[in-house]
């Protein structure tokens, strides 16, 4: 992320990540940009309140539907 001359509007986060989890990521990337709408993706929902009181914007519980991640990015798009 620290590396982009064009930062992303929407950046899709895991949880298992092989350099550092998806939390700590999140955490690094708000701290470089505060803008920055990170929508979180894992198969443990019992992360789903620590992510969003983190700055998460979304949660999707793994394995999702395609209509739900596509709804909650529209709805974002719309947003903002």
């Amino acid at each position: 992320y620290k590396k982009f001359t064009e930062k992303p509007e929407i950046v899709i986060i895991d949880f298992r990540m092989p350099v550092m989890n998806g939390i700590d990521a999140m955490v690094e990337i708000l701290k470089i940009n505060q803008k920055a709408k990170v929508v979180f993706s894992s198969p443990d929902a019992t992360i789903k309140e620590e992510v969003i009181s983190k700055g998460a914007i979304g949660f999707l519980s793994k394995p999702f539907v395609i209509y739900r991640f596509m709804n909650l990015i529209q709805n974002l798009i719309n947003e903002y």
